[in-house]
């Protein structure tokens, strides 16, 4: 899956999941800051992410989650493993 296929994916999980504008979606977005993201919504998209696509994000690792492309690099590193 290229990187573009996993930002469409994505994006299109934000948009039904969480009714982000998919305008607003870009690889630079914050999920906090530009998302409106809180610590509830980021604990749903990793639940979501592993129902979804098959990857499991470790409580250590979401800190180091914070904008799309975050989301997209640690969904490649898990699927191309």
């Amino acid at each position: 899956m290229t990187e573009q296929e996993i930002f469409e994916k994505i994006k299109a999980i934000l948009v039904k999941e969480f009714e982000v504008d998919k305008d607003t979606i870009t690889m630079e977005s914050n999920l906090f800051k530009d998302l409106d993201f809180d610590s509830l919504d980021a604990i749903d998209l990793v639940v979501t992410l592993d129902k979804e696509l098959g990857v499991e994000l470790k409580t250590e690792e979401m800190n180091s989650i914070i904008t799309i492309k975050d989301v997209c690099d640690f969904v490649k590193s898990k699927i191309t493993k």
